[in-house]
């Protein structure tokens, strides 16, 4: 796993307020892993802001639409 120098400052920070918070040790991988999770969240909902975004702005098709286009592409029966 490859780090950049902003993302173990970013983790430093998140890590040394979540040590405070808490009054108890955590784990490295408690940590991390919180870390990480946090992230994750984080990502997810930027991309559901995007979608909704799109949406609003009128980029987007029909489901169906969309659906019977890939069953073409890919020999798939459609009803």
């Amino acid at each position: 796993m490859t780090v950049t120098q902003e993302e173990l400052d970013a983790f430093y920070r998140f890590a040394s307020d979540r040590l405070r918070s808490e009054g108890q040790p955590l784990s490295l991988d408690d940590l991390l892993i919180e870390w990480e999770s946090r992230r994750d969240r984080e990502d997810v909902n930027a991309a559901i802001r995007e979608g909704l975004a799109d949406v609003e702005a009128g980029r987007h098709r029909p489901a169906a639409e969309v659906m019977e286009e890939l069953g073409k592409k890919h020999g798939l029966l459609t009803e």
